[in-house]
């Protein structure tokens, strides 16, 4: 990426600076965007769960077949965490769209959230 920015702004480097102070400042600027970003929508990565909770990720992604009572447990209780640690709005249309079933209209009519939000929600991918 910041490759990518280097020769983007190329034609703003000046020359009254050396090129390796002005690339380490895009450089700079860009790890320091990247961290904000972050901090605005933390992922949760598949090394933040425990072993127990990386055992159960991995095997409802290897299996089809129904789940024991015990795996029913344990994925419910993951699925509990893992909803307890987004912001209250964001739980709430996940709720709405995944666990009742509602349509993109009908949460769009409760002004939950705005509908470009909810469509990119609908269609995103999960966050490991």
């Amino acid at each position: 990426m910041i490759f990518i920015k280097v020769f983007q702004k190329l034609s703003q480097f000046s020359g009254k600076v050396p090129l390796e102070h002005w690339v380490s400042r895009i450089a700079v600027n860009t790890c320091l965007s990247q961290i904000e970003a972050e901090k605005v929508r933390p992922e949760l990565r598949h090394a933040d769960l425990s072993e127990e909770q990386q055992a159960v990720v991995e095997n409802l992604a290897s299996s089809s077949d129904e789940l024991a009572p015990d795996r029913q447990l344990a994925s419910r209780q993951l699925v509990d965490h893992l909803l307890q640690l987004l912001k209250p709005v964001e739980r709430l249309v996940i709720d709405l769209l995944y666990l009742q079933g509602r349509s993109v209209e009908e949460i769009h009519k409760t002004r939950v959230w705005a509908r470009p939000r909810l469509k990119s929600a609908r269609s995103g991918p999960a966050r490991k």
